[in-house]
C-alpha cells in the first residue's frame, strides 16, 4: 500500500466514522472503507462482551451478513481469541493451519487463508478484535498492520464514548409489563440466551468427507445424551424440579430416537451434507409432519432440540453458560434440554418473551422456586448485559434501574426475606383466630409430588392436581402408573385426606398428544367435559383412585369445570361402575371416597341446591370463577386491571355460595390464588369460609396472619362490604383492618410499596 494512499484514505475513514452517531452505522462503514482501501477479500469487527466473556460478530464485509450478531467465540477461542487474550497483532499466511483456528461453518468463511488481526483498546484493556482476511495465502506488510492499528485506536474510543452516552441519554425508568409471572424479586445482569446458530440460518452445504460428519453427529448426540441422563438422575435423585425432569424426558426421546439419528446419517451419507444440514432436512420434515397433526406443542419441542442440536454442532461444546455471577436468564423461549447445562446457582430470575413458549418456562421457574415474568414483549438485546430487576408479583420487568431504585428494591428482598423467616417459625402452629376460629390452611399440589409438605405445614391436601403428571407424560398414563402416583401421596399424607381433582385439561392446561384447536378455549373443551366426552380415560382414573382408596383410605374425589347436573350425574355412575367391576374383580368389598364438585362456572351457582344432594363437599376454583364472573380473561393485559377478587359481585357471590353450603351442611373450601393473598384471605374469612387452600408457599403467611385476627370482627366488616358498590371501597375497609392489627406491611401494600420506590426513583432521574 502507497503511504500517501494510506494517509488519505485513513483522515477520510476517520472523518466518516467519527462523524456518525449511530456506532453499528459506523462499524458497518469502516470494515467496508477499510476493505476497499487494504484491497483485501474480508473486513471484520468482533466486540467483547466482558459480561458473558466472548466476542461478537459486530460488523463485516465480506462474511455472512446473517451472522452479524449472532456468531460469537469464547475470550480464549479462535484467531480473534489469540489477538485478545495476548493484546498484540496476529498476522498468519496460512490462518487454517494455526493450533488456535476455529472454524464456524455459517459465518462464510471457507475460503479465506490469510489473517490479520488487531487489538482494539480503550484505555490499555482489549475491547475487541479488528481483522483484515484474504482468500490467497499472504503475509499482510507493516503498512497494512500499521494502517489497522490506527483505525482500531481510533475504533476504541469511539466505542467507549458511545457506550457512555448511550448510558446517559435515556434516564427514564423503563417499566415492562408481562403476561404472567411467579416469585418475588430477583435483581441482577441479564444475560440473553439465544442460539449462536439460528436453525433457520443453517446453510445448506456439501462435503467430501461424509464420514468425518457421522462421526461429529454421533458425538454430539452422545454428548448431548450424557448430560440428559446426568441432570435426570440428579432431578430424580433430589425429589426436586419433577416439572423440568418429565419435561426433559421429551427430549430424552427424541435423544433415544434411533429413526431420528438414521435419518440424520442417511442424509449426510447418500447426500453427501454436512450435519448441521442433515439435521436441518430432517427436522423441517418432522415440524411439517407435526404441522400437519396439529402437534403444537410437538412442534416446539421439535424445533427446540434441532436448534440446540445444531449449536453444538458448530461449536463442539456448549460453553454459553460460563458465568461467575448470578444473572437473569433471559430467552424467547428456552429449549428444556437446555436445563442440563444451566448453573442453577447462578440463575435468579427468568425472563421469556415469547408467549407460546409461556406455558414451559413458567413451569420452570416454578420448579426452581426463582422469580419469572413471562411474555414479555421487549427485543431481547435490549435486556442483554443490562441491569434488571424481574418483579414477579407484579409481572413486570424494570430495566436499567437507577441505584436509589436498585437500593430500595434490595431493601424490599431483606425485609421479604426477614418476614418469611417469621412466618416460618410459626409455620407448624395450629391457624386458630384471636377468638378461636380454626381455618384449615390446606396445600395445592401436583408439580412436587411429596405429601411430606403437607404435613409439616398444611392441615391437608385441599387440591391435588393429576393433570400435571398426564402432561410430563407422551401418552396417557396407564391404570398401574396412575395407581402408583395416588398411592404414594395418599400413604405420604395419610390419615390426613387428600383431594384430588380429576383430569382437568383444556385452556392453558393442554396435554401434547392430545390437541384441540380452539378459537376461545377458555370457553371450550376443558375440565369434565373431556373426560365425559373420553369415558375410557375417566374410568382408568377411577380404578386407579379407587384402588389406592381401598389401601389408605384418606382419598377425597372431585371434578373440575362443572356446569350441569347431567355432568355430575355421569361421573357419579362412572365412580359406582368402576367400583363394581373391582368388587367383582377382588371379590372384596369397596368403599366409595366422598365426592365433591369445583365451583367455577357461574352456572352452577344457581344449582347448590341440587348439587347439595348430590355431593359430599365443594370446592371453589377462584381464578376462573372471577374470570367467568367478570367477563376478564386474566392473561390479556388489556383487560387484567379489571379482574378483582374485592368486585362487588364477586363479593356476594361469595357470600351466597358459602351459605348454601352452610344451609345443606356441605363444607366448603377455596381454592386459587385469592386464598393466598393476605388481604383476600381476610375477605374470605369475613364472609364465613374457614377452609382455604394454595400453593406451599403461601401456608406459613396465611396462618401466621389468620392467628392476628379475629373472626367476629371480620364478620362485621362483611356486613358493611356487602352493602358497598365498587371493589375499591370494599378494598379499604379490609386495608384499614390489617393496619389496625399491625398487619399493614404483610398485605396488599406491597404493590404501594414498589409503586412509591418506582415514583421516587423516576423523581430522581428527573432531576
Amino acid at each position: 500500500m502507497d503511504g500517501r494512499i494510506f494517509l488519505q484514505a485513513l483522515r477520510q475513514i476517520t472523518e466518516a466514522v467519527t462523524g456518525e452517531l449511530d456506532i453499528k452505522k459506523a462499524m458497518d462503514i469502516l470494515v467496508h472503507k477499510i476493505r476497499l482501501t487494504t484491497e483485501t477479500d474480508c473486513c471484520s469487527i468482533y466486540l467483547l462482551d466482558s459480561f458473558r466473556k466472548r466476542y461478537r460478530l459486530m460488523a463485516t464485509d465480506g462474511l455472512s451478513q446473517s451472522a452479524v450478531g449472532k456468531a460469537t467465540l469464547h475470550f480464549d477461542e479462535g484467531l480473534v481469541g489469540v489477538v485478545g487474550t495476548t493484546g498484540e497483532v496476529l498476522n498468519l499466511a496460512n490462518a487454517p493451519s494455526h493450533p488456535n483456528f476455529k472454524y464456524l461453518p455459517d459465518v462464510g468463511e471457507d475460503e479465506y487463508q490469510s489473517f490479520l488481526g488487531v487489538p482494539i483498546l480503550d484505555q490499555g484493556s482489549t475491547i475487541g478484535v479488528l481483522i483484515i482476511q484474504s482468500k490467497s495465502r499472504q503475509q499482510f506488510g507493516e503498512q497494512e498492520e500499521s494502517f489497522l492499528v490506527t483505525l482500531a485506536a481510533q475504533m476504541g474510543s469511539i466505542i467507549s464514548r458511545s457506550r457512555e452516552e448511550h448510558s446517559l441519554e435515556d434516564d427514564e425508568l423503563k417499566r415492562i409489563k408481562g403476561i404472567s409471572s411467579t416469585g418475588e424479586i430477583a435483581i441482577a445482569k441479564a444475560l440473553v440466551w439465544q442460539p449462536d446458530t439460528s436453525l433457520d440460518d443453517v446453510k445448506i452445504q456439501k462435503t467430501e468427507d461424509s464420514t468425518l460428519q457421522v462421526d461429529l453427529f454421533t458425538q454430539v448426540l452422545f454428548q448431548m445424551q450424557i448430560e440428559m441422563d446426568k441432570a435426570t438422575l440428579k432431578m430424580q435423585e433430589g425429589e426436586k424440579s419433577n416439572a423440568a425432569f418429565g419435561y426433559m424426558a421429551s427430549y430424552g426421546k427424541l435423544l433415544d430416537d434411533s429413526t431420528f439419528s438414521d435419518e440424520v446419517i442417511s442424509c449426510i451419507e447418500q447426500g453427501h451434507y454436512l450435519a448441521t444440514s442433515a439435521v436441518k432436512f430432517v427436522i423441517e420434515r418432522r415440524l411439517k409432519d407435526a404441522l400437519i397433526q396439529g402437534q403444537d406443542d410437538k412442534v416446539i419441542d421439535i424445533k427446540d432440540f434441532g436448534q440446540v442440536l445444531v449449536s453444538r454442532l458448530v461449536h463442539a461444546c456448549n460453553r454459553e453458560f460460563d458465568i461467575d455471577e448470578q444473572v437473569v436468564l433471559v430467552m424467547e423461549n428456552m429449549p428444556a434440554a437446555m436445563v442440563a447445562d444451566l448453573p442453577k446457582d447462578k440463575i435468579v430470575g427468568f425472563v421469556a418473551t415469547s408467549q407460546v413458549s409461556s406455558a414451559h418456562a413458567s413451569i420452570l421457574a416454578r420448579d426452581f422456586g426463582i422469580p419469572s415474568v413471562l411474555g414479555v414483549k421487549v427485543n431481547i438485546n435490549d435486556l442483554d448485559g443490562h441491569t434488571v430487576i424481574v418483579d414477579g408479583r407484579n409481572c413486570e420487568v424494570i430495566l436499567d434501574p437507577p441505584e436509589s431504585v436498585i437500593g430500595e428494591f434490595k431493601q424490599l428482598v431483606s425485609q421479604s426475606k426477614e418476614q418469611q423467616d417469621l412466618f416460618s417459625r410459626e409455620a407448624t402452629e395450629p391457624a386458630n383466630t384471636l377468638d378461636g376460629q380454626h381455618v384449615t390452611v390446606s396445600l395445592n399440589a401436583g408439580l412436587n409430588q411429596n405429601g411430606s409438605e403437607a404435613l409439616q405445614a398444611g392441615d391437608n391436601i385441599g387440591l391435588y392436581r393429576t393433570e400435571i403428571a398426564f402432561m410430563m407424560c407422551d401418552t396417557f398414563p396407564g391404570e398401574q402408573q396412575q395407581y402408583e402416583w395416588y398411592s404414594r401421596i395418599l400413604e405420604q399424607s395419610a390419615p390426613k385426606p387428600v383431594c384430588m381433582r380429576t383430569l382437568d385439561i383444556g385452556s392453558d392446561k393442554g396435554l401434547p398428544y392430545l390437541q384441540s384447536k380452539e378459537p376461545n378455549p377458555a370457553l371450550g373443551w376443558r375440565g369434565v367435559r373431556v373426560t365425559v366426552d373420553m369415558p375410557n380415560i375417566l374410568h382408568t382414573q377411577l380404578r386407579a383412585m379407587l384402588l389406592a382408596h381401598q389401601k389408605y383410605g384418606n382419598l377425597e374425589l372431585m371434578i373440575p369445570m362443572v356446569s350441569c347436573m347431567e355432568e355430575v350425574h355421569f361421573v357419579k355412575s362412572a365412580i359406582i361402575e368402576v367400583a363394581n367391576e373391582l368388587r367383582q374383580k377382588t371379590g372384596k368389598e369397596v368403599t366409595l371416597p366422598p365426592f365433591g364438585v369445583m365451583i367455577e362456572v357461574p352456572s352452577t351457582t344457581y344449582l347448590m341446591d341440587e348439587l347439595s344432594q348430590e355431593v359430599d363437599f365443594f370446592s371453589i376454583g377462584s381464578n376462573d370463577l372471577i374470570q367467568y364472573l367478570l367477563a376478564v380473561d386474566r392473561a390479556n393485559p388489556n383487560v387484567a386491571r379489571f379482574y378483582d377478587c374485592f368486585h362487588p359481585a364477586v363479593v356476594r357471590c361469595l357470600k351466597g355460595l358459602v351459605d348454601k353450603a352452610k344451609e345443606h351442611n356441605k363444607p366448603i373450601t377455596v381454592c386459587g390464588e385469592s386464598a393466598g393473598d393476605p388481604l383476600s384471605a381476610l375477605l374470605l374469612l369475613s364472609l364465613g369460609y374457614t377452609s382455604l387452600s394454595m400453593n406451599n408457599s403461601f401456608i406459613a403467611r396465611i396462618k401466621y396472619i389468620m392467628r392476628r385476627v379475629s373472626c367476629e370482627d371480620l364478620q362485621k366488616l362483611a356486613a358493611e362490604a356487602l352493602k358497598l358498590t365498587d371493589g375499591k371501597s370494599i378494598r379499604a375497609l379490609y386495608d384499614a383492618y390489617a393496619a389496625n392489627q399491625g398487619l399493614g406491611k404483610i398485605m396488599s401494600s406491597y404493590q404501594q410499596e414498589i409503586k412509591a420506590i418506582i415514583e421516587s426513583g423516576e423523581k430522581t432521574d428527573n432531576h
